[in-house]
């Protein structure tokens, strides 16, 4: 038996000619054709195959135990980490939205802030329409605009004067310049 240690020595061919080289094994053989009869590394032991055949059921078995328990593996441990991780981040991001579309609606429907709790909705369409709702009914506890045609008569109350007493003197000039709004 040669040496294992020493690797075995090829004589030279005296022609000079490469020796041919082994074809490239495929991965599937001609059809029609028999494969390749496998090769051991000797012969079979019988106790040997036994032994292998019990170790890999055994194998089996574990893995199908760690199934039935529900232990999930590590790496789905770590993805499901994440993905709380994103939901919990997406629901922030949503809060926020909706939180962001009710201030800018209570701002544009100009609703009280003691009204602002009344003001609801999951969009910011349902929240726009409940703001100009909320401060539709509730206009009328607020105090009138400003009068919106400044040229007509306004009483002048004052303590100790009636009403039908002399009116103030007329101005036609602050009243043009009250109605073309200089």
């Amino acid at each position: 038996m040669p040496d294992p240690e020493t690797a075995p020595t090829t004589t030279p061919d005296p022609t000079g000619a490469t020796p041919p080289a082994d074809p490239a094994p495929t991965g599937d053989p001609a059809p029609g054709t028999t494969p390749p009869a496998v090769t051991l590394d000797g012969p079979y032991d019988e106790a040997r195959g036994t032994q292998l055949i019990a170790n890999l059921r055994a194998e089996l078995a574990a893995e199908k135990a760690k199934r039935r328990t529900g232990e999930p593996a590590p790496d789905v441990a770590e993805l499901k980490a994440q993905l709380d991780a994103l939901t919990a981040e997406l629901a922030k991001t949503r809060t926020d939205a909706i939180e962001a579309a009710k201030r800018a609606a209570i701002a544009d429907a100009k609703v009280p802030a003691h009204l602002t709790a009344y003001v609801t909705g999951s969009t910011a369409e349902e929240i726009a329409a409940s703001a100009a709702k909320v401060a539709a009914d509730f206009a009328a506890g607020q105090p009138p605009a400003e009068d919106p045609l400044p040229g007509l008569p306004r009483p002048q109350l004052t303590p100790g004067r009636a009403p039908a007493d002399a009116a103030a003197p007329f101005d036609p000039l602050a009243t043009a310049r009250a109605a073309r709004g200089y």
